[in-house]
């Protein structure tokens, strides 16, 4: 919402821009955006910017950008394509991952950027208004972006400029261990240019926020960053919910999954479970829903191998809110298996859409579930086993879990909006 004196908020939205589908991040940045230009932004004028390349300004969108970043995109493919090679894709796999391949595709794709932003047009919407006042709102994942905030804070702060995180989790400094070195040090330095210039922050949950002080502590000890706890919406931008293809056919039971496939995620222990249960149970399948991630080779091979892949066992991918509304609908249980979140948006999703829901510990997610869930410790497969094997052989009780979904009211993206923009509004105009 702008006005005669709305006050700038930028956001750098390079990221979510340079990726074709929707996880949790690009959801947040989205609705958030999609809300701030709303009642939720009033006095408040949002400029969603980006930058090219490590050399270049930022620039305003195009029509073109502003489209594609109001709209939401399927989740990420499940696999790689190096997949649809068949017998050749393990060799296509690891050329993939060689350094020499991963910095020609880099540098191409940089070529390619270049070659774009020469664009009479795109010169004219370079931005650089940064006036003091004005606020710096980084909502984005922006530890990947062309320039270090350690090279962007301190001259931003310098100018005057407001600077506000948006804080999802600190797992990479927390558990080092799931993430690629190189993933560790880009949110290392992140986290430490936050910690020394920003002026508030804005995170996703208590545990997160705790998390947050502990980690400006660290770098600046005695040093306190005021930090907002935001609600996040969780309702899905579906307009008709609507089967997947290769979804499983109803009345089988499906126990459901959703997140990338990465080491916190844990979706190997679900399929531990399943593994132990499925031959009592010949009507249960499981469903992951995800792209894969990082650091997940030796469970990327166990299910392209699992003799049920394809019939009781499936790894959906290119989901969109249509399809993912109708798998929490239709699913029997919702797993949220992770070892540590910053929150727990599937299990959110689950309790708002009537899924009986099952929860390991880990980080957030009990706070985000409240009462709604069954819970177990992460990592515990006899735990996680019993408590799928009551839903599978009690009736009742498995009823009982999904009534008590219906008393559960969650935050909407609309809160999620006004609590954004009062915490933005009440930050002063001077450090």
């Amino acid at each position: 919402m702008t006005g005669p004196s709305a006050r700038p908020v930028v956001i750098e939205v390079t990221n979510t821009l340079s990726v074709d589908f929707t996880t949790g991040i690009q959801r947040v940045l989205r609705q958030v955006v999609k809300g701030l230009s709303g009642p939720a932004g009033e006095g408040l004028e949002v400029i969603p910017v980006l930058q090219p390349s490590p050399d270049s300004p930022f620039r305003r969108l195009t029509d073109e950008e502003t489209a594609r970043l109001a709209a939401h995109p399927a989740g990420g493919r499940a696999g790689r394509r190096a997949d649809d090679l068949g017998p050749l894709a393990p060799v296509a796999r690891r050329v993939g991952d060689l350094p020499v391949t991963l910095k020609l595709r880099a540098a191409l794709g940089a070529w390619r950027r270049r070659r774009r932003e020469l664009h009479p047009t795109r010169r004219e919407l370079e931005f650089d208004a940064f006036e003091p006042g004005t606020i710096f709102f980084d909502l984005d994942g922006s530890w990947y972006d062309p320039t270090p905030r350690s090279r962007l804070l301190p001259d931003l702060a310098a100018r005057g400029v407001r600077i506000v995180p948006f804080v999802y989790d600190l797992m990479p400094l927390r558990h080092p261990e799931w993430f690629p070195p190189q993933q560790v040090a880009l949110f290392e330095s992140w986290a430490d240019a936050h910690a020394h210039h920003a002026d508030a922050a804005l995170a996703i949950s208590h545990r997160t926020a705790a998390d947050l002080a502990d980690a400006v502590d660290a770098a600046r000890p005695g040093h306190v960053v005021p930090t907002t706890v935001v609600p996040l919406g969780a309702e899905l931008p579906s307009s008709l919910p609507r089967r997947p293809p290769g979804a499983p056919e109803l009345p089988q039971r499906f126990v459901l999954v959703v997140g990338t496939l990465e080491p916190r995620k844990d979706q190997a222990l679900v399929l531990d479970a399943f593994d132990r249960l499925r031959s009592d149970h010949p009507d249960l399948c499981l469903v992951l829903v995800g792209k894969e991630g990082w650091m997940v080779d030796p469970l990327v091979r166990r299910l392209r191998s699992h003799p049920l892949l394809g019939s009781r066992l499936l790894w959906l991918g290119g989901v969109d809110d249509d399809e993912l509304t109708w798998l929490y609908r239709n699913a029997f249980v919702v797993v949220a298996p992770s070892r540590y979140e910053g929150y727990g948006m599937p299990v959110v999703e689950a309790l708002a859409n009537g899924a009986a829901t099952i929860a390991s510990t880990g980080g957030a997610q009990v706070e985000a579930a409240g009462d709604r869930a069954e819970v177990f410790e992460p990592g515990d497969l006899a735990a996680l086993c019993s408590l799928l094997r009551r839903h599978l052989d009690e009736p009742d009780h498995h009823r009982r879990q999904v009534d008590a979904t219906a008393g559960y009211v969650p935050a909407t993206w609309d809160d999620t909006a006004r609590v954004v923009g009062d915490a933005l509004r009440a930050l002063g105009t001077s450090g």
